[in-house]
């Protein structure tokens, strides 16, 4: 008896020990990587939708906010239109309007709606289950507040580019789509106070079939993200995504329908991108329309800005790219831009 106890004893013993062991590693491991990594870029430190941070007063250019139905946001008139149409903004996960890159093109004489995708007055709460019909009411401020209509270009980035691929799709109206870090399948939502999966659109009252994120394999989740998340390292979203399609037989029937959009479509993005690998993404768009432009830039991650790291919700996130290599790809995609929207708004 004394002889199984002891053993007993020993067996705990070693538990303990290892446990003890395992804790002082991931002590170590959360003290390096707070050290590495605590001066990341917050993504989150800032209510988006609070409208009042925005400015309404601009020089050479009125701001005028909108409240249509579901398009809330705002219209950025510029004192000396140089152009022709409309160009209409959206941002990403985040819930921004994309204000900042609207006012840019508005500075260059650009007419543009910088628009909320969902977190706003008459919008879902969360970024799930957005109707893609919200587009209507932002046609409909167009038709009956700029006279110089045509064309229209949208622009995305991220989830947003995921969205206006997806409104493309869908409406003849839009002549032209640029995307940034662009997506060419539908996925699940992102949703903080629900865990159960849903679309991130639906269209005519049914969930836009989509890839469920949720449903890539545990080992891919553990190495990706839950294990980063226990010692304070950046988690990597693109294995969780890649993984998430590959186990997906149906993945197929999630891919956005491009072969219906007629106009062109731009497309910038990072090659080393931690998010998601969003090159084959711009690859297999271009597969499915021939009217696409892909550039792409080394050394450049989700974000054409920072070192590559971020957090969200106090969560490291890996988002790619050097300070270099992102502030290359931010500099040359915009000579880019311009070209593109001279080539289809120049008068």
């Amino acid at each position: 008896m004394k002889k199984i106890l002891k053993g007993i004893f020993l067996v705990l013993l070693v538990i303990v020990c290892i446990i003890v062991i395992l804790a002082g590693v991931i002590f170590c491991l959360r003290l390096y990587n707070d050290h590495k990594y605590g001066s990341a870029e917050s993504l989150t430190d800032v209510d988006v939708t609070d409208t009042s941070q925005y400015p309404t007063e601009l020089d050479g250019i009125e701001v005028r906010i909108v409240d249509n139905g579901a398009f809330q946001g705002f219209h950025l008139i510029p004192d000396n239109k140089q152009s022709k149409g409309v160009i209409v903004c959206y941002g990403g996960s985040d819930g921004s309007p994309f204000f900042e890159v609207a006012q840019s093109y508005a500075e260059k004489g650009y007419e543009t709606l910088s628009v909320f995708m969902f977190g706003m007055k008459n919008q879902p709460k969360e970024l799930t289950k957005v109707p893609l019909e919200q587009f209507s009411d932002v046609l409909d401020y167009i038709n009956n507040n700029i006279d110089d209509n045509y064309p229209i270009t949208i622009v995305g980035a991220s989830k947003g580019a995921e969205y206006v691929l997806n409104l493309a799709a869908r409406y003849d109206e839009i002549s032209n789509v640029m995307l940034f870090a662009p997506v060419a399948y539908s996925f699940s939502g992102l949703n903080y106070n629900d865990v159960s999966a849903a679309s991130s659109w639906t269209w005519k009252g049914e969930e836009v079939p989509y890839v469920d994120i949720q449903k890539a394999p545990f080992s891919a989740l553990f190495k990706d993200m839950l294990f980063p998340m226990i010692i304070g390292s950046p988690m990597n979203f693109r294995g969780i995504y890649s993984a998430a399609l590959e186990s997906d037989p149906q993945r197929d029937e999630k891919l956005i329908p491009v072969q219906n959009i007629e106009g062109d479509i731009l497309i910038l993005v990072g090659e080393d991108d931690g998010m998601m690998d969003t090159l084959s993404m711009a690859e297999l768009i271009k597969s499915k329309s021939a009217n696409t432009v892909i550039y792409s830039y080394e050394n450049a991650g989700h974000m054409f800005s920072g070192d590559g790291i971020a957090s969200e919700f106090g969560m490291r996130i890996r988002l790619g790219g050097t300070i270099e290599g992102n502030e290359k790809a931010g500099a040359e995609s915009e000579k880019i831009v311009e070209e593109f929207l001279k080539e289809h708004h120049g008068k």
